[in-house]
């Protein structure tokens, strides 16, 4: 288990760099520089507007939330076959939580499990994590553990990004939630 972990780690070290890498690219575009170079060589017709430049924003974030959707399925996928040549067993389910206790209203709740020697851990892959996610992340075991009168021993929450003032204070909350957070 120790291995997968370390190369599911190594594999969000990897993504986090592209992603890096693309951002830093999104940045050199039309530079202020650039646009004071223009305009003393008489080149203004060549400068891009706002309104361009907004559309270009609202492209990369569209392209980047796709690939960070593709990129969490791929990487799951990769995850889940690699424990299941190691012998565990891995699932995924869907409840459906007519009451709302877990999102507030009824909804499907998706739940990605691995079974090892009788210990069921409930593994979340999200490309950033909250506080708030915290808390929906115990309801989703709570409610499992109610539907199908089966104990989640622990939730690993992989994630490339911890989006919080104080991470380790976060990962110390987790921890008394039985959650574990596995990070760059």
């Amino acid at each position: 288990m120790v291995r997968e972990i370390e190369e599911v780690k190594n594999t969000t070290q990897r993504l986090e760099s592209e992603i890096k890498e693309l951002k830093d690219e999104a940045k050199n575009i039309a530079t202020k520089d650039d646009i004071k170079q223009l305009l003393t060589k008489d080149k203004a017709k060549n400068i891009a507007t706002k309104d361009d430049i907004k559309r270009l924003e609202t492209i990369i974030t569209g392209l980047g939330a796709s690939l960070g959707v593709l990129s969490e399925d791929a990487f799951r996928q990769g995850v889940y076959e690699i424990l299941k040549s190691e012998g565990v067993q891995v699932t995924k389910e869907i409840l459906y939580n007519r009451t709302g206790e877990v999102y507030g209203d009824p909804s499907d709740v998706e739940y990605d499990l691995m079974v090892s020697d009788g210990q069921v851990l409930m593994v979340e892959i999200t490309s950033a994590v909250k506080r708030g996610d915290l808390g929906i992340l115990k309801k989703k075991r709570e409610f499992y553990e109610k539907a199908k009168n089966r104990k989640i021993n622990k939730i690993v929450l992989i994630t490339p990004f911890i989006h919080d003032r104080y991470p380790e204070k976060l990962k110390a909350m987790a921890l008394d939630m039985r959650i574990e957070i596995v990070n760059p």
